[in-house]
């Protein structure tokens, strides 16, 4: 009784977020194509944000008639840099073929120069969450440079304190991210470290 409840988590902002992770993978998705997933493991180390964004993208992708293929799972610690081990991801990106589309929850892959030698041309296409401070901690222009990444979710750095009035969450994803591609790049991440 004296130590309480923990505080509740909003969870609009990471539904929002989960939705549109899969409709950026639906677009990529091609004919015959499968979705792999790649999502944090929440077993040991619940969050119930991961979870909501989890949902959120499994939902959507139902709406639309497709589903997750696979799923990967990667124990990380709360307090690490989210991110997936650069041979994990290499299998990944090796078993699947040109039409499907990694969803990676966990950021991007971060290979070394053999692995990237060795996984040639063919490459499934890559979507990924590079929330908080990710884009500053990885080289994500390098990902899109290296045609590793497609499109990347993106924590806007000028979000207001004023929270949207609408219960709708795109309104939600509006207001927290923004989706990046080659195309708005430049203008998105922060400048390239010397």
């Amino acid at each position: 009784a004296l130590i309480g409840l923990p505080p509740r988590v909003d969870v609009r902002p990471h539904e929002a977020l989960g939705e549109a992770m899969a409709r950026e993978t639906r677009k990529l998705l091609g004919s015959g194509g499968r979705i792999h997933l790649i999502r944090r493991d929440t077993a040991l180390y619940p969050n119930p944000a991961a979870d909501a964004q989890i949902r959120a993208f499994q939902r959507e992708l139902q709406k639309a008639g497709a589903s997750v293929a696979t799923t990967t799972l990667i124990k990380k610690d709360p307090l690490s840099l989210l991110s997936v081990p650069p041979g994990d991801f290499y299998k990944i990106l090796e078993k699947a073929s040109e039409a499907d589309v990694i969803a990676s929850f966990m950021g991007p892959p971060i290979l070394t120069a053999d692995q990237l030698a060795k996984l040639g041309t063919k490459r499934p296409k890559v979507v990924v969450v590079c929330s908080g401070d990710m884009p500053r901690q990885v080289d994500l222009r390098r990902s899109f440079e290296q045609k590793l990444v497609e499109a990347a979710i993106l924590s806007r750095r000028d979000v207001s304190s004023v929270l949207p009035a609408s219960d709708s969450l795109q309104a939600w994803f509006d207001h927290f991210f923004v989706v990046a591609s080659q195309a708005n790049l430049a203008e998105l991440l922060p400048p390239s470290r010397p």
